[in-house]
């Protein structure tokens, strides 16, 4: 049955030995047959990167993680190649519920679909572009009334008003375009680095100056290597920091701290003194264009769909985590390097 699916899918025990896989799997790994269920993780791993012809150890962790049952379930979209050979995989790992010890991982190609989405992001690259020159237009149609005459407090609270509404489509755009950037044609994926996560966060501050005094930065002694986007990490840092303090009194401090997480994994939390957020909506946030009940705070309601999207980029999760007291405390979990001498 599972030969007849098109998808590669692969089964594992708690060992990491492989138990079996179906025919599209056994094609990538050059295999036509098992051998008495003598290969292991590690062995099926390394067949996998030579059958796809690509360089998947940032993916290592995370499956082994699922497939070890420390962690589970996995998700990640690979991405490489270019022009007519661009291809986009989705990796799956689910570990079935105990009393079972299987691990199931699946390898999807969305290539085709993923190019639809990109044709898709183009439409909408042209459209936000042709709005934004009659928004230009009616910016600079706002200064000349202003010049022409001295206006009334009444004309000049009208003039600032429409300054707002066109500002505020302008961030919309923008943050669209982004989000599109980063779903559709997977934002700076030319720009992987290994880099020190507290380098990261470091930088990530400086575009804090005017409200650096609020932000506590809580980092590790020790250095935490993982392999980063930087710039798409650094502006979904920046979300979650302007989504904190925009949410918080003026008078509060916002903590960004990173540490450890489960073996293999870096925690990037961070944790404002907010109204929080009702364990309701806790995923709902992440939705585009979502806002919360009665809130008042103005925004595009895309900022944490940016942040989820460029976490997901980089194979780790995002979510809000139980706080006590009030307050919220968003969660970024990346998967470290598996070389990295600190993780146990």
């Amino acid at each position: 049955m599972l030969d007849a699916l098109p998808d590669a899918i692969a089964m594992f025990d708690s060992s990491g030995m492989l138990q079996g896989c179906n025919r599209a799997m056994r094609n990538l790994l050059g295999m036509p047959e098992l051998v008495n269920h003598t290969n292991d993780f590690l062995d099926f791993f390394q067949r996998l990167e030579n059958g796809l012809q690509a360089d998947l150890a940032y993916l290592l962790p995370g499956i082994s993680q699922a497939i070890y049952r420390a962690h589970h379930p996995f998700y990640c979209m690979h991405r490489d190649g270019e022009g007519e050979r661009r291809r986009a995989l989705e990796f799956h790992s689910y570990a079935a519920p105990a009393p079972a010890t299987a691990t199931l991982l699946m390898i999807r190609d969305v290539s085709a679909q993923m190019q639809k989405e990109r044709d898709r992001a183009d439409c909408f690259a042209v459209a936000a572009h042709e709005i934004r020159s009659p928004l230009a237009a009616i910016s600079g149609y706002i200064e000349l009334l202003q010049l022409e005459s001295t206006p009334s407090a009444w004309a000049g609270k009208i003039y600032m008003k429409l300054r707002e509404k066109v500002r505020g489509v302008d961030v919309l755009l923008d943050d669209l375009t982004r989000l599109n950037r980063i779903e559709y044609e997977g934002v700076g994926s030319r720009e992987w680095r290994t880099a020190d996560l507290r380098a990261v966060l470091r930088l990530s501050l400086r575009s804090f100056n005017e409200q650096r005094h609020r932000i506590c930065l809580d980092l590790p002694s020790h250095s935490m290597w993982a392999r980063v986007d930087v710039v798409p990490l650094l502006v979904a840092l920046r979300n979650a920091l302007e989504n904190a303090l925009k949410y918080s009194a003026a008078d509060t401090v916002v903590t960004l701290r990173l540490q450890p997480g489960q073996t293999g994994w870096a925690c990037i939390d961070v944790l404002d003194q907010g109204p929080g957020i009702d364990p309701l909506y806790k995923d709902k946030v992440f939705d585009k264009f979502y806002r919360l009940p009665g809130q008042q705070v103005q925004g595009s309601g895309l900022g944490l769909s940016i942040l989820r999207s460029i976490v997901q980029h980089h194979g780790g999760r995002v979510y809000f985590k139980d706080h006590p007291g009030a307050g919220a405390h968003l969660v970024m979990e990346l998967v470290l390097l598996p070389s990295a001498s600190y993780i146990p």
